[in-house]
């Protein structure tokens, strides 16, 4: 029943999601992993489609090839429940005032678990984590792009 309610969710949020993020496009900031970019972030909000606030960037991890790879939110899972959650750089939107991630709280509440930072730079769970997020993992682009 979770998996259907949760289907549904984001079959919401792609299609009512899609204008607002076309009408934030304007103002986002381009995510790299470079410093300038890390420094200005640390802190934002992120926030859904749908102006939930999910939680606060609190850091940035490197993955599996030693590039940056995640943002750590703090999020409110609950009313009395907090979770730091790992999401991939790529899932991100980022403007002036907050970030925008394109997930519901219950999709945020079930994400896969990290055991430490240095969980996230092993293959397996970073794969696990942007997969859960529907993002190809960088490293893992070249590759693909090589058999086009």
């Amino acid at each position: 029943m979770q998996k259907i309610a949760v289907a549904v969710a984001l079959v919401f949020m792609f299609t009512f999601g899609h204008e607002a993020a076309k009408s934030a496009e304007d103002h986002m900031i381009p995510l790299s992993g470079g410093i300038s970019e890390v420094g200005i972030l640390m802190g934002k909000t992120v926030k859904n489609y749908q102006g939930d606030d999910l939680g606060i960037i609190s850091e940035f991890v490197k993955g599996p090839e030693g590039r940056m790879a995640f943002a750590i939110l703090n999020c409110r899972v609950t009313d009395n429940t907090r979770k730091i959650i790992a999401v991939p750089i790529g899932a991100l939107s980022c403007g002036k005032e907050n970030c925008v991630l394109n997930a519901s709280r219950e999709t945020v509440g079930t994400t896969p678990p990290f055991v430490s930072r240095d969980d996230l730079a092993k293959t397996r769970t970073a794969v696990n984590i942007y997969s859960y997020f529907g993002v190809q993992p960088y490293w893992t682009e070249e590759v693909t792009q090589g058999k086009k």
